[in-house]
């Protein structure tokens, strides 16, 4: 059986790629910065930018695999110190003690699409070749923490595979992503509590990926990735914020008139799209749950009912 540490276990994505682990016969550890009693599943706690018993912890599991998802719970663009120590700190210190115990474990590094940050529209869809141009200080640190990895990981004492992760929806999505926010604000309007939906930047474009198919690509780059390589985990499918929030109202009964758009300036990043063809080329993965079934999670977990369509 194969052992797998996932870092940031207990969040968003951890959550989904540990079930989908131990679902496929792994044997999945899920850490985390505070306790977790997650029934029928090992849980540890620990913070990693501390590191105070790291060693210890990793010569018990003895990992074959490790994802590092592990990151900022808070996302201050005023104070980035804590934005960059969660990121690349943690990942630092999680590189070094590895290399101290002598597992060689195969190390996933999840980064972001937010290191590729600004590109022209012409420069999309975006391939892991692409130059780096990260515009906030959460883009810059995962540029810095995959050199570190890089940097660590250069004489072969991990596998090291970076993963650029695009935009994630689905179940149990965070209040923090413009997805959920904006199905927060329906879920207030369906239950009574306000009358309309508040929306900004609707011409903005992105690439929107479920987060169920996320975690099926972590495991598939973790079985046929290429050490050293980085690959996109992206649907390389252009949504619109517009189109965005209108399979929010539809599916949630709800029509244009409770929108009210609230005038304000574009975003740094008007036009952001992956290709997935690396990923597709070493392990068949692709993003197959449809846009639509997505949005229907995210709504269920505002608790909003999907009203069906004819």
């Amino acid at each position: 059986m194969t052992t797998a540490l996932v870092t940031g276990g207990h969040g968003f994505v951890g959550t989904h790629l540990c079930e989908l682990l131990d679902a496929s016969g792994w044997d999945a550890v899920a850490l985390g910065r505070t306790p977790r009693d997650l029934p029928g599943r090992r849980s540890v706690a620990i913070d990693l930018t501390a590191a105070m018993g790291l060693d210890e912890i990793l010569d018990a599991i003895r990992p074959d695999v490790v994802f590092h998802l592990a990151g900022p719970s808070v996302r201050d663009a005023a104070d980035p110190g804590p934005v960059v120590r969660d990121i690349v700190e943690s990942t630092y210190r999680l590189l070094l003690a590895l290399r101290r115990t002598g597992l060689r474990p195969r190390v996933v590094l999840a980064g972001s699409s937010a290191q590729y940050g600004d590109l022209p529209r012409a420069a999309n869809p975006i391939d892991e070749d692409a130059p780096f141009r990260p515009i906030s200080p959460y883009g810059h640190a995962k540029v810095a923490a995959e050199a570190v990895a890089r940097a660590l990981s250069a004489d072969g004492s991990v596998e090291l595979i970076a993963v650029r992760p695009f935009n994630h929806i689905g179940p149990g999505e965070p209040a923090t992503t413009v997805t959920a926010a904006v199905a927060g604000r329906i879920a207030a309007v369906v239950h009574g509590s306000q009358d309309a939906v508040t929306v900004r930047d609707l011409d903005a474009v992105r690439d929107f990926t479920d987060v169920r198919d996320i975690a099926r690509g972590y495991v598939a780059v973790a079985e046929s990735g290429t050490p050293g390589s980085a690959y996109n985990l992206c649907s390389g499918r252009p949504v619109s914020v517009a189109d965005l929030v209108a399979s929010l109202l539809r599916q949630a009964g709800l029509d244009r008139s409770v929108l009210q758009v609230v005038e304000a300036p574009p975003g740094p990043i008007a036009y952001q799209v992956g290709s997935p063809a690396r990923v597709r080329a070493a392990s068949g993965w692709s993003a197959d749950i449809p846009f639509d079934e997505s949005v229907a999670a995210v709504l269920e977990t505002v608790g909003v009912g999907v009203v069906p369509t004819s």
